[in-house]
């Protein structure tokens, strides 16, 4: 029976500069170090693991089952590394938790903020946020190589990553038609035949699940609004939206906070189109626990 190595962190350093890069020869340029001291260093490593980290996939590594959770804790390792630096050098405040946290560019910002409301409140003095946001397999590939702890999406996890990425609905809500005041007096007669050829601003991608339901739901009202702008951003589209341009939709549950903020006046509501928000993580890897936390606030309201 072969006696157990202890972990190098070198060694974990290296391999994790490989798992980013994708590539031995490029770490080893990040790292300026040669190709064979980089494999010769991740080598190492799988010897003390007892188990392969990498396998390859064209010109590519692709990491393991236990390359992937090797990854995740040594990103943890690094950053914990990083913030006692800095409290041994005066310059940070020890203890802090970092939650790296992404949300894909069709989920409303306000969704975003009332999802992580309750962890916020909890831990404000400990918190050390990261919050990003992109496209949806942009950020699904970046949680699943160990980037992220979690991504709040509007969309399940695609069939070809449920082997390594779950999903929780986190919340759902019906939509609201809010315009212009004066527009949304004129239109909240009649709704939703007062859509029939009213300018409308779309918020959401035609091919994303919430664009279909929406276009779906124009077709069994028998309505077709007048497009006047595709907007991703829903900042701006609620600015539009406010300077008259055009009808929008977002989700009910904010549709107060929204007509606070930008002055808008609400054309109609339905419940038939829905906007769900999911919490995605890894799967096989200790959860981080604010990530756990906001799954267990939603089990406990819901």
């Amino acid at each position: 029976m072969n006696e157990a190595r202890p972990l190098n962190l070198k060694h974990l350093r290296y391999f994790a500069e490989v798992a980013r890069r994708g590539s031995v020869a490029q770490a080893a340029r990040t790292l300026f170090v040669t190709p064979q001291t980089v494999s010769g260093q991740v080598q190492e490593l799988e010897l003390s693991v007892g188990q392969p980290l990498f396998e390859r996939a064209g010109r590519r590594l692709r990491l393991t089952t236990a390359g992937e959770s090797a990854l995740d804790y040594a990103n943890q390792i690094f950053a914990l590394s990083d913030e006692l630096a800095q409290v041994l050098r005066g310059v940070g405040k020890p203890r802090s938790i970092r939650l790296r946290i992404a949300a894909t560019d069709s989920v409303p910002k306000l969704l975003t903020v009332a999802a992580l409301q309750t962890v916020i409140e909890r831990h404000r003095e400990q918190l050390e946020l990261e919050c990003r946001e992109g496209a949806h397999a942009d950020l699904l590939g970046q949680l699943a190589v160990g980037q992220l702890d979690a991504v709040l999406a509007d969309a399940p996890v695609p069939a070809n990553l449920a082997r390594v990425l779950e999903a929780k609905m986190l919340s759902e809500s019906g939509m609201t038609f809010l315009a212009a005041r004066p527009l949304a007096r004129r239109l909240s007669r009649g709704f939703p035949r007062s859509l029939q050829d009213a300018p409308f601003l779309i918020g959401s991608a035609p091919r994303s699940l919430l664009g279909q339901a929406i276009q779906a739901w124009f077709a069994r009202q028998g309505v077709r609004p007048h497009i006047v702008g595709r907007i991703e951003d829903s900042a701006l589209l609620q600015s539009f939206a406010a300077q008259g341009l055009g009808v929008a939709t977002v989700p009910t549950s904010i549709a107060t906070e929204v007509m606070r903020q930008s002055h808008l006046g609400v054309v109609g509501r339905t419940e038939e189109v829905r906007q769900t928000v999911f919490l995605v993580r890894a799967r096989g890897r200790r959860p981080h626990p604010l990530v756990s936390e906001m799954d267990a606030s939603q089990s406990r309201r819901s």
